[in-house]
């Protein structure tokens, strides 16, 4: 029995040719028919009709011709790049304690970013709908942006997000509230708006600009104030679950004695403090030594302070809390089996030697269970992964809403020739 195959539409021929020429042009300065031609296998013709739709668009303008690369007998050549400022996206993180704002151009530069300390706050909506909407309001006026240019914003939401609508889930500890805040946001922001979970703009960001970079196979591993969160993405596609859980790890907590406050912190000073009661007093530049023997006042600052100097019970401790973290490493990369594991959320100045411990302890899980191990990578982003996945998710949206291809799917390039051809 044969195989029916769809035709595409005019439409969506007008759609993927379009996409394929701005993708091609984003890349270059500027573009001739000929450059386009050549990099998208369209004829000229269509890259030339292409081109007057994207400039009626405002996505693109026509340049001046090059006197040295169109130097040829005849009329010459018309050339074309993008017009990143045809349109802006926010990107909103809201956290407990801070709110950071970002406004980017249509090639993802950002023009103005803003983060400011807010008193902490539990509710989700008094932390979203209060300070959200001003700041990103700040942040575009910053930026010297006419509001009315602004296409798309995207808000990061502590809390999973359905797959298809992009609403939030509907599972029973994350209900109450949630999808009235998106609610809220929609009326009180000027701005179309997307939610997405922060992990999973973490990974976004990660794989954009940062660590994941050219990784198709990706876990990113929030270590974050109420235990760990996931991002995952799997042969180059974010994965989401059936009702927007992937990657929430609640039953972590089983198997990583964690916790569920305070992250590695809170645990490196628990342990800590644990290794002071059993040593009491000890020399200056020690564990029990900087804590006067005292486990109340120890502080996971003091336990890094003493790994450095080269205390047993502080890399001790450090190996305690690496092997915490590295379980849910390994649990997530025998399942997915991704190239690189991408570890964010370690507060900046304890990072790099936990990593260590980390990747220590991955290592030993792996000898037990026989397995080659993933490649491990801290964030390159640090805590900017977030809003930076934001502003590239917003232009996801942007360039679905342009090209009709959501979520920057794109089409294959056979596809484009084919059609082409017709």
């Amino acid at each position: 029995m044969s195989r029916r195959t769809s035709t595409p539409s005019a439409a969506q021929i007008r759609w993927m040719n379009a996409a394929a020429v701005y993708e091609a042009m984003r890349a270059r300065e500027s573009s001739t028919a000929r450059d386009l031609m050549s990099l998208t296998g369209l004829s000229r013709p269509t890259v030339h009709t292409t081109c007057d739709w994207l400039i009626a668009q405002g996505l693109v303008v026509e340049v001046d011709s090059d006197p040295v690369q169109d130097a040829q007998p005849g009329r010459p050549a018309r050339r074309y790049r993008t017009n990143p400022r045809a349109g802006f996206v926010v990107a909103l993180d809201i956290r407990e304690g801070r709110v950071t704002a970002a406004v980017a151009d249509l090639t993802g530069g950002v023009c103005g970013e803003l983060s400011r300390e807010i008193a902490a706050d539990p509710t989700l909506r008094s932390q979203v709908t209060v300070h959200g909407p001003a700041i990103a309001h700040d942040v575009v006026a910053l930026a010297g942006i006419d509001p009315t240019a602004v296409w798309q914003a995207c808000v990061s939401i502590p809390a999973p997000v359905q797959s298809r609508a992009y609403a939030p889930s509907t599972a029973a500890q994350y209900r109450a509230g949630t999808r009235d805040v998106i609610a809220e946001l929609d009326e009180t922001l000027p701005w179309p708006v997307v939610a997405e979970n922060d992990a999973n703009l973490a990974m976004i960001g990660e794989q954009w600009q940062g660590a994941a970079r050219d990784h198709d196979n990706v876990v990113l591993l929030d270590v974050c104030e109420n235990g760990f969160g996931a991002g995952l993405i799997v042969n180059g596609r974010l994965v989401r679950g059936s009702s927007g859980l992937a990657g929430e790890m609640t039953s972590v907590g089983l198997l990583s004695e964690m916790g569920p406050v305070g992250g590695v912190t809170s645990k490196a000073a628990q342990l800590g403090a644990e290794a002071v009661r059993d040593a009491g007093t000890g020399p200056a530049g020690s564990l029990a030594g900087l804590a006067g023997g005292d486990p109340g006042r120890v502080t996971a600052g003091m336990v890094f302070a003493a790994l450095e100097a080269g205390d047993p019970a502080a890399e001790r401790v450090a190996g305690q809390v690496g092997a915490i973290v590295a379980r849910p490493i390994a649990m997530l990369a025998t399942l997915l089996d991704p190239e690189l594991v991408v570890v964010c959320g370690l507060p900046a100045d304890i990072a790099d030697p936990l990593m260590a411990r980390i990747e220590d302890q991955t290592l030993e899980l792996y000898r037990r269970l026989a397995a080659p191990p993933p490649r491990l990578a801290l964030s390159a982003l640090g805590g900017r992964a977030t809003v930076l996945g934001g502003i590239r998710r917003a232009l996801n949206e942007v360039e679905g809403r342009l090209f009709g291809s959501p979520h920057s799917d794109r089409w294959p390039a056979a596809a484009l020739r084919t059609a082409d051809a017709r």
